[in-house]
């Protein structure tokens, strides 16, 4: 294509002066161009510096980092000018593992937003600013790593917070490692315990982390470059979301009603909303195959009907249904008894307060049936934290959620049996109520990192390698 001026109509024959319409354009690809024809090796090394110990070089300052993959077990040392190169091996580290409820990653975003509208009144407590350097010092020093979850999408999808800030701030924690959701969970810890149950056993289980997370690795190096794609939402997904915490928000307003008029002890409550973990599967089980059956009578008898999603799709606890009975086969249980010994045991209270996840949420549940009861007005706006901390308490270090959840998990009425007391978690429980012990918490985990790995650190980082990242949300609404 020949010279074109800026005050000349465009190529594109849209009527505008090219300066209008397609300059931009052209700059941006000739720009990338350059930078792609201009880009070698020697890009992708970066300091801190080292003398090279290749003897036929010694170069002063030229033996840089190359770049590294998140999660690798090595990394590079790469010289600038004579191209020399050595390779070193990580040591196995042992990280723990923090759980971050939503509200804490919304309120780092305010404080690293300045745009954000609650900036100043965030900035003004020195809690958020000195929980965001010791988080970053216990991360980036590979002591902690604080895994992400479908809950802090899902929240960040609908609850008021750029979604794209959000999800860089977890990430950013997490390093990629991302937690099973609930009934994943749940249904593990049911299926292993109903294999138990079936023989007359006392039931064991072990608590660790890797086991709920997706990349079973959760000690890994979380250091070089980590690739993070999607995470968009789909169309409708939103919606769907608030629609069904909608749905939920309203059941729960019709329970806790129903709690305020009661008088149910505690003990009462734990057995009924353990025993209603069953109830709600079959009858979620039930409502569809009744919804099913009646889609299936329209499509053969040629009438009009409108396709619900749900209608087709079983709900994922019956999944849980499927695989209790894939154990009670597995065991040699008749096929004409297998729903039987099923029902059975979702219909034993006892039992079921062996599993951990089943026994966490009945406890919580029955303390907002005792809330509720001795007069508090309002139900919580949402149930979804009873969901994960029933399901990660066990398996994390510590936790950091809202206050009303904290208190659920430690404040019990008198006269409370010691196995719903939850003391054999030992799990760390951080709120605002606690926010300085968690402070002091995190000091503490750093002050125990070993040496060798503080040393390893700032060959690999520089001194300054534990240097608050204040720009990132800056840097990613530049990237939008």
């Amino acid at each position: 294509m020949d010279k074109i001026g800026r005050n000349d109509q465009c190529y594109c024959k849209s009527g505008k002066k090219y300066k209008k319409c397609c300059l931009l354009k052209d700059e941006k690809k000739e720009n990338l161009k350059k930078r792609v024809m201009n880009y070698t090796r020697r890009d992708l090394i970066s300091g801190p510096y080292k003398d090279c110990p290749n003897p036929d070089c010694l170069s002063k300052d030229s033996f840089g980092m190359f770049v590294n993959v998140g999660n690798s077990e090595s990394y590079t040392r790469e010289c600038i000018r004579c191209g020399y190169s050595k390779g070193f091996d990580l040591p196995k580290i042992n990280k723990r593992v923090i759980y971050l409820d939503q509200f804490v990653i919304s309120n780092l975003i305010k404080l690293l937003d300045k745009d954000h509208p609650s900036h100043k009144k965030i900035k003004a407590d020195p809690f958020w600013e000195a929980l965001f350097i010791k988080l970053e010092t216990a991360s980036k020093s590979q002591a902690i790593v604080c895994p992400d979850s479908f809950y802090h999408k899902d929240e960040s999808l609908v609850g008021g917070i750029d979604f794209r800030s959000a999800k860089r701030i977890y990430e950013h924690f997490s390093s990629g490692k991302t937690l099973h959701p609930s009934l994943m969970i749940e249904k593990k810890q049911l299926t292993h315990h109903f294999n138990g149950w079936l023989e007359g056993k006392k039931v064991y289980f072990e608590f660790n982390p890797q086991d709920i997370s997706f990349e079973e690795d959760l000690h890994s190096w979380s250091i070089g470059l980590r690739v993070s794609v999607g995470g968009n939402p789909y169309d409708g997904q939103i919606d769907g979301i608030r629609k069904s915490n909608k749905n939920t928000a309203d059941q729960f307003k019709i329970i806790w009603s129903g709690w305020q008029t009661r008088k149910n002890s505690f003990l009462e409550i734990v057995k009924e909303e353990t025993l209603g973990l069953g109830k709600g599967m079959v009858g979620a089980a039930t409502q569809f195959e009744e919804k099913r059956r009646k889609l299936m009578a329209k499509v053969k008898a040629g009438e009009d009907y409108t396709l619900d999603l749900d209608s087709i799709f079983p709900p994922m606890s019956n999944d849980t249904l499927n695989e209790l009975s894939g154990v009670a086969r597995r065991k040699g249980i008749p096929e004409d008894k297998i729903i039987k010994a099923v029902l059975e045991y979702l219909n034993d209270a006892d039992a079921l307060l062996e599993v951990p996840a089943v026994r966490i949420s009945s406890v919580m549940f029955a303390g907002l049936a005792h809330l509720a009861s001795n007069g508090k007005k309002n139900p919580p706006k949402s149930t979804v934290d009873i969901q994960f901390i029933s399901s990660y308490l066990p398996y994390c270090d510590a936790l950091f959620v809202d206050k009303e959840s904290a208190k659920l998990l430690k404040q019990f009425p008198k006269n409370t049996p010691e196995n719903l007391k939850l003391k054999e978690f030992s799990s760390r429980v951080f709120s605002l109520d606690n926010k300085k012990e968690f402070l002091d918490y995190l000091d503490k985990i750093v002050s125990e990192i070993p040496k060798e790995q503080i040393d390893l650190l700032k060959d690999i980082g520089g001194e300054n390698y534990d240097k608050p990242y204040w720009d990132i949300i800056e840097y990613e609404k530049q990237d939008n």
